[in-house]
């Protein structure tokens, strides 16, 4: 299973796209994270040192190699640099969450 997701932040200054394929979310080369990064949220440690990583991110912000992370929650605290509910977060085509096509779906 593949499903292509995207998340943006709510100013929209952070933005990515994804894959989420049931057992992990790739985080996509061209999105761009958000310059504050809260740093005592859960599952921030894979988050911030993919986020502190020159060959992942650029001083720029932008994803320049993908990222895997074992949750959307995760995946979505890389891009958004807080804590988040990545099946809230993430949106399959734009505009349904992540959580609830899985629920539509029977996947979840």
């Amino acid at each position: 299973m593949e499903i292509k997701i995207s998340i943006s932040s709510r100013a929209g200054r952070a933005t990515a796209k994804g894959i989420y394929t049931g057992k992990e979310t790739i985080v996509k080369v061209g999105g761009t994270i958000s310059e504050d990064f809260a740093e005592h949220i859960q599952g921030g440690k894979k988050a911030k040192s993919y986020r502190d990583n020159l060959e992942y991110v650029n001083n720029n912000g932008v994803i320049i190699k993908d990222c895997v992370f074992s949750s959307p929650s995760t995946a979505a605290q890389f891009v958004t640099g807080r804590s988040t509910n990545g099946y809230e977060a993430w949106k399959v085509d734009g505009k349904k969450s992540l959580g609830e096509f899985l629920k539509e779906e029977g996947l979840r």
